[in-house]
């Protein structure tokens, strides 16, 4: 009789106790549950405000063709590099030496040269501008030769428009070159701004104490 009412005692007590631990566990769980969501929206509330900031005023429409065509002249380049000793290995058993530096220049050519090439054609194209209207600060994308997305910042007062412009070059921004074309814009003001066509115009007729010295 002792034994049953020992054992009814502790399942009793398991009962109530149980339940306890659990409720405390559980509250103290609580907050480091919450916390990682709390992070998680207060991050992606501050990344929207920052997307939200920036407008995007241009993009080139060439930008997925010059990446098409980037990367596949990296890849032939990479293919003619691990391709290269069994080139010149197999040219050197037929033996001719015109034959073998035909070969190397030919793979030199599409390995080094191609891609150097294509760089320095399309490093001054712009793919992409954000105007942040806080800062009146204007963000242009370019790629680099690996592909990698490059900004630059600068205002309206970087802005250098050359009296003749060079090849793909439409203004200096910080003295970097760029190329953009006027009917991509979705605002044409903004480019009116970068080629000081809001500015008063100089005519440059010339420095009257030039004109006055000559005719005396």
């Amino acid at each position: 009789m002792l034994r049953f009412c020992s054992q009814g005692v502790l399942n009793n007590s398991r009962v109530i106790i149980q339940p306890l631990i659990q409720k405390q566990i559980t509250s103290k769980l609580k907050p480091i549950i919450s916390c990682p969501g709390v992070i998680s929206r207060q991050y992606a509330v501050k990344l929207r405000d920052e997307d939200n900031k920036l407008e995007c005023i241009y993009y080139g429409p060439l930008t997925p063709q010059i990446k098409g065509v980037k990367v596949f002249s990296l890849s032939s380049s990479a293919a003619g590099l691990l391709a290269q000793p069994i080139i010149i290995r197999e040219a050197a058993t037929i033996g001719s030496t015109s034959l073998l530096v035909a070969l190397c220049s030919v793979v030199g050519f599409f390995t080094f040269v191609t891609p150097l090439l294509l760089h320095f054609i399309t490093k001054k194209y712009v793919t992409e501008i954000h105007y942040d209207p806080t800062t009146s600060t204007y963000s242009a994308t370019t790629i680099n030769f690996f592909l990698a997305r490059k900004k630059l910042d600068f205002k309206v007062e970087d802005v250098q428009v050359p009296d003749i412009p060079g090849a793909f070059t439409t203004l200096n921004a910080k003295g970097v070159p760029l190329f953009i074309e006027a009917r991509h814009f979705t605002d044409p003001i903004h480019y009116a701004k970068m080629m000081g066509y809001d500015k008063p115009m100089d005519f440059k007729l010339g420095d009257q104490t030039e004109d006055s010295s000559k005719s005396n």
